[in-house]
């Protein structure tokens, strides 16, 4: 059976679109639209690229889809318009199912969490007029236990304080964790969020009100009113100079989230008497929150799937049609199930833009040479990663052990702001020897603390606060990676990379040859590692 399932819509406010393909029990393929078009999280798109992909992954037609997913619910003569939609592009369209907005994150994490069952978390701005789920994961079955409406909105409360701080909302979230860091929690925000015995409450007075239609404002627009000026009056402008007020405001926004979000899991706790947390939402992507949760003392595992967000959906919803149709999954080990491009593919497109390249016999040795020397190196193999961690298939690498390093690539390769920390890729079994309760970390979604003996050998990827986001690798997973890595290890006794998006700032990952090439020639980096074959700008005299 071919399942298909799809996140976006025809919407503005549907972001991330994204198509996963599952055949019977094995995903095939999965990719955000957003790699294929160009724009950042594709507002208002439904993923036709994207699915244009997974049918050619399969090597099959859309007529030889069984079952089409959509995850959302509750819109308004939705299957008539999907069914127009599909007959448009494709001439045909299979039965249409749909699935709940946030049954959709629980299943994309549950599902292929390894664990028989589980307390499950899913938070965002909202998605078929709910903001959090609380529920309970049990073999093949998931059961709402508690769930908070729209306006009651974790996801907008983040919202706010990003644009505040000035940032863009639905985008820019991970800079004010980021921010976080370089302050303290010193502003009392209680009037805008607070637990209860409930779960929490939302202040919705401080979101300008619009219409039914249209529940929050456009992103060009604040989200805040005037009443949030009145108990906060000074929102930093685009741009302008950030100030020991703006992070001790980002610390004390973060810190309040955590409290919320571990209040929560508690009650969860106490709700489901499981151990195991599956974390879903794009608030799941804040990765101090993930710490704290897996610290907490009745927490013995956690599972946060690589696409939190709305992406993740269109795996979630296909999921969980499958589970229904008899299939069962196991534990997900890697998120490469984006395109691939043979040696074949890439030299073509090498040889169309008259590249200087050469091949090399040796690629994960020749990268950690170079790496070791102190280049910042493009790295694009193999299948692109889903999600919005680059997770060594599309990555920008580097050497962890130069303090300046952060700020050549900050300022020279990604053009953002000079606060933003990188994560490092560390061979799995040495993580623990570096990072404080190290576990397996493949999706880079959990903080760890640096071990204090470490901190001065890799100080480009440990935060301020001294922590990092790490991602394991093991050699089953990603060899060409691992062994890179290895071969680092061996030049400079150190078993970590630094490893950043292959992307610039305000711009999609890379996912195709072409792009690869475009983003090393109109960055500051020194080489690009594309299958087989390397790339090298000219140093000056």
């Amino acid at each position: 059976m071919y399942i298909l399932g799809l996140s976006g819509g025809f919407r503005q406010g549907n972001m991330d679109s994204a198509a996963c393909l599952i055949h019977d029990n094995r995903i095939i393929a999965a990719a955000e639209e957003e790699r294929f078009v160009r724009i950042k999280h594709a507002p208002g798109l439904m993923p036709l690229q994207a699915i244009k992909y997974c049918l050619n992954e399969a090597k099959i037609s859309f007529s030889d889809i069984d079952l089409l997913v959509f995850s959302g619910a509750t819109y308004k003569n939705i299957k008539e318009q999907l069914k127009k939609y599909f007959i448009f592009r494709f001439g045909h369209c299979p039965e249409i199912v749909l699935v709940e907005h946030h049954i959709a994150h629980a299943a994309s994490s549950f599902f292929v969490s390894g664990f028989k069952n589980a307390g499950i978390l899913t938070m965002d701005l909202s998605g078929d007029g709910i903001s959090t789920l609380m529920a309970y994961g049990d073999g093949t079955k998931i059961t709402k236990l508690k769930q908070f409406e729209r306006s009651n909105s974790l996801g907008a409360y983040y919202n706010i304080i990003t644009q505040y701080l000035g940032f863009n909302r639905n985008n820019d979230e991970y800079k004010v964790m980021g921010l976080a860091s370089y302050g303290k929690p010193v502003f009392n925000l209680s009037w805008l969020l607070k637990k209860t015995t409930e779960g929490y409450i939302f202040n919705a007075n401080a979101i300008r009100k619009i219409d039914a239609d249209q529940p929050f404002p456009s992103m060009q627009e604040p989200l805040y009113n005037r009443e949030f000026i009145r108990h906060f009056p000074h929102p930093r402008l685009p741009g302008t100079r950030i100030t020991k007020y703006h992070m001790d405001f980002a610390a004390s926004a973060q810190r309040l989230l955590e409290e919320v979000i571990t209040h929560l899991a508690t009650q969860l706790y106490q709700m489901t008497d499981s151990r195991n947390l599956c974390i879903a939402g794009g608030v799941g992507l804040n990765c101090v929150v993930n710490a704290r949760l897996r610290g907490l003392p009745f927490i013995e595992n956690i599972f946060i799937p690589p696409a939190s967000s709305d992406a993740g959906m269109a795996m979630g919803s296909a999921l969980k049609v499958a589970v229904e149709n008899g299939f069962k999954f196991e534990r997900l080990k890697h998120a490469y199930y984006g395109p691939g491009y043979s040696n074949r593919d890439i030299e073509k497109t090498l040889r169309h833009i008259k590249c200087t390249y050469r091949h090399c016999d040796n690629i994960p040795l020749f990268v950690a040479k170079k790496i070791s020397e102190s280049n910042i190196v493009g790295w694009f193999q193999s299948r692109m990663e889903y999600g919005p961690r680059a997770l060594g298939a599309r990555s920008i690498l580097a050497d962890p052990r130069l303090a300046n390093m952060k700020d050549r690539i900050n300022h020279l390769v990604k053009f953002r702001e000079s606060f933003r920390p990188f994560a490092p890729s560390i061979l799995q079994e040495y993580a623990a020897e570096y990072f404080k309760d190290a576990i397996e970390s493949p999706f880079m979604t959990i903080n760890f603390d640096v071990q204090s003996d470490k901190r001065n050998k890799i100080p480009a990827v440990a935060h301020v606060d001294g922590t990092s986001r790490v991602q394991t690798v093991a050699r089953n997973v990603n060899p060409t990676y691992y062994d890179m890595i290895k071969y680092f290890y061996r030049f400079s006794s150190v078993p970590v990379v630094l490893n950043t998006s292959f992307n610039v700032r305000e711009e999609p990952i890379v996912c195709s040859p072409y792009q690869a090439v475009a983003t090393f020639y109109e960055s500051g980096l020194d080489y690009l590692a594309i299958g087989d074959f390397i790339l090298e700008k000219r140093k000056k005299l």
